[in-house]
């Protein structure tokens, strides 16, 4: 029986659990005050107050370090790097405390690494990240040789929900093709091959989604973007922030457009739902094309997946190319335990950071 402690840190808050094999015994999501927060300039100087929310959290609950089998952590950006598991040794905490993005899952591998050495345990991170692979040449072109495409996705929940359909349905994750898309604030829809991912649509250049502009007509942005109406931090919050539904609608709630579509007789709100479902719709056939169509299910995750108008409008569309199945939510606690689970059980092998 292994028991994993998994830590997962957001901006204003770091989820903890602890999980016996695949059976959660405690979870807690742990609040960081504005008041606590703000006494910080610099993101690193989180790092005491947060390991020390988590000791006094696993004393309030009576748990002894002593039974924790391996630590399980959210990883951050530390270069560009394969999916899957890394041991968090000293280059790895080193890199995470040195990294070019103030970004709070950054923090958690340098707080495993002080308890692994504490505990005299191993630490993991899982699908961190900055772990979305890296592509063959032919799926980094844009179009313009300035810029190169962007790989960047929803990779931790996106990878999770294919374990949990595999085992649903009996199949194995390193023999089977999925599609997953990844429908929250942003929306990003993957091709993952062999637990792969070999080519993505990323939240910049496929659907808008609640807050995010997602593709818009490249010389027409141009156009204003040089209008004089917009700052250059004016058009990024336009494109992420105040994009998508929120540019159309004036909200970022889902729940709210729904029932302004469907109950309320809004007009304009139908057209956008239907016009999301349409466009996530030609973001998931445009990855069946890299594969010559040879997909094994369609999997629609993340936090619209509760919507169940949205998915069936979706569904109607794509389900002629595949499976199409709901996995809604998000799944991050669960797959970061079972991730570092696998590799406990020896059925996958943890990487080093490249470069040690």
């Amino acid at each position: 029986m292994q028991t994993i402690f998994v830590i997962n840190p957001g901006s204003t808050s770091t989820k903890v659990a602890i999980f016996q094999d695949r059976v959660k015994l405690y979870e807690h999501n742990i609040q960081h005050t504005a008041e606590e927060l703000k006494q910080f300039s610099n993101i690193n100087d989180q790092i005491d107050l947060r390991k020390n929310a988590v000791l006094a959290y696993l004393c309030q609950i009576g748990f002894d370090p002593h039974q924790i089998t391996a630590i399980a952590a959210r990883g951050g950006v530390v270069g560009q790097l394969e999916s899957g598991a890394y041991r968090v040794d000293e280059a790895f905490a080193a890199a995470s405390r040195h990294s070019k993005i103030p970004h709070a899952s950054n923090l958690t591998p340098i707080i495993a690494y002080e308890l692994a050495k504490e505990w005299h345990l191993p630490a993991y991170v899982y699908d961190p990240v900055c772990a979305c692979g890296i592509p063959d040449e032919i799926y980094t072109i844009s179009g313009l040789k300035e810029l190169v495409r962007p790989f960047f996705t929803h990779v931790l929940n996106s990878r999770a929900v294919c374990y949990e359909y595999a085992v649903r349905e009996h199949l194995k994750v390193s023999c089977s093709t999925f599609i997953v898309t990844h429908m929250g604030g942003g929306i990003t829809t993957n091709l993952i091959r062999n637990g792969r991912i070999l080519d993505l649509v990323g939240d910049d250049e496929g659907t808008f989604s609640p807050e995010r502009s997602g593709r818009v007509p490249c010389r027409d942005l141009v156009k204003l973007c040089y209008s004089g109406r917009y700052t250059e931090k004016e058009m990024q919050t336009l494109l992420k922030g105040k994009g998508g539904i929120i540019s159309y609608l004036g909200t970022n709630n889902f729940v709210e457009v729904e029932a302004r579509a469907f109950e309320q007789g809004d007009r304009k709100a139908l057209l956008i739902v239907q016009a999301l479902a349409l466009q996530i719709a030609k973001d998931i056939g445009s990855l069946t094309t890299v594969v010559n169509g040879a997909v094994d299910a369609i999997l629609l995750t993340g936090g619209l997946a509760y919507s169940a108008r949205l998915c069936s409008l979706i569904r109607e569309r794509v389900e002629f190319l595949a499976p199409t199945v709901v996995i809604a939510g998000s799944r991050e606690m669960e797959a970061l335990a079972f991730g570092v689970l696998r590799v406990l059980n020896g059925e996958e092998e943890a990487h080093t950071l490249p470069g040690e």
